[in-house]
């Protein structure tokens, strides 16, 4: 069931909700350089100036060749952590390109490379444990930052409530899997920076006793950097904070609706009017560009 937007209220409640999520990512992804340890996180440097022509095909039989060796070896780490990296690969070539604004989305296809990319991280990791290496785990942090750059877009782009929300949610469990991935390459390499970007990407999961952890083992590879950590990562936490109460106002709201009974308003376009109330919000804090 949608969530009821006929109410003037709630749909007020909704566009000051996802204005102060673009605000979040604008603020995360391009001035704290999530992502990108520092230097900024936008599609142009992920995907190297827009891909190939050929796109994800171009990776296609180096992609059937791994997983043929799956087929005959399941638990073979060497050929998983090689989709990990070809997986992605084929997702950053696949982007398109708006003539007009110069602007970049990734395609469809695109976003699936990378849920394939961090589907075979999880099976990589289940198989390989405390033995899981730096290299693979490095691309499947980057993966899982470009399926949080896409989720949101979707949730932006799309006119009804529910898919809204469970974009939203999607984004979350991505820059989750992202501090997770980032984790196991400090534990690899275990230096501030490294460290820094695992308690960014969990404080903007919401996941905050993750994300003191990493400080704590920051703090243990260098105490006076360390101890800057806290402001340093004041305003990431607070925005993880204000994400995950966002998610749970909507989730209420659409529970209250469902245990009502009262009639849908029909998603968030058509809605009394209101049309989207994510529209003219934009996607720029995910993909890089001026906020």
């Amino acid at each position: 069931m949608l969530f009821d937007l006929q109410s003037p209220r709630r749909r007020r409640v909704v566009r000051i909700t996802f204005g102060a999520l673009a605000a979040v990512f604008a603020i995360s992804f391009v001035f704290l350089g999530v992502g990108t340890g520092g230097g900024g996180f936008s599609l142009s440097d992920l995907f190297g100036g827009g891909g190939g022509t050929s796109g994800a095909s171009a990776f296609e039989d180096d992609i059937n060749a791994a997983q043929d060796k799956l087929a005959t070896h399941p638990n073979d780490t060497a050929a998983l952590a090689e989709l990990v990296t070809l997986h992605y690969q084929a997702g950053t070539s696949e982007v398109q390109v708006d003539q007009d604004t110069g602007q970049q989305t990734l395609t469809s296809d695109g976003k699936q490379q990378f849920e394939e990319s961090v589907d075979a991280w999880s099976k990589y990791l289940k198989q390989s444990g405390d033995q899981a290496a730096r290299g693979p785990a490095s691309i499947a942090y980057q993966a899982y930052f470009a399926l949080a750059q896409a989720d949101f877009s979707d949730a932006v782009r799309s006119t009804s409530a529910t898919e809204q929300l469970q974009g939203l949610q999607a984004t979350l469990a991505d820059l989750k899997g992202a501090g997770g991935a980032q984790r196991v390459v400090a534990i690899s390499q275990p230096t501030v920076p490294n460290w820094t970007k695992v308690a960014e990407a969990f404080y903007l999961a919401g996941a905050t006793d993750d994300a003191q952890g990493a400080m704590t083992e920051a703090t243990k590879v260098d105490a006076k950097a360390g101890a800057k950590l806290q402001q340093q990562l004041k305003s990431s936490q607070q925005q993880g904070e204000r994400f995950t109460q966002a998610v749970d106002q909507l989730t209420k709201q659409q529970q209250q609706i469902q245990s009502s009974g009262a009639p849908a308003g029909g998603g968030a376009a058509g809605a009394g009017g209101a049309g989207n109330p994510l529209s003219g919000l934009g996607t720029g804090g995910l993909s890089g560009g001026a906020p």
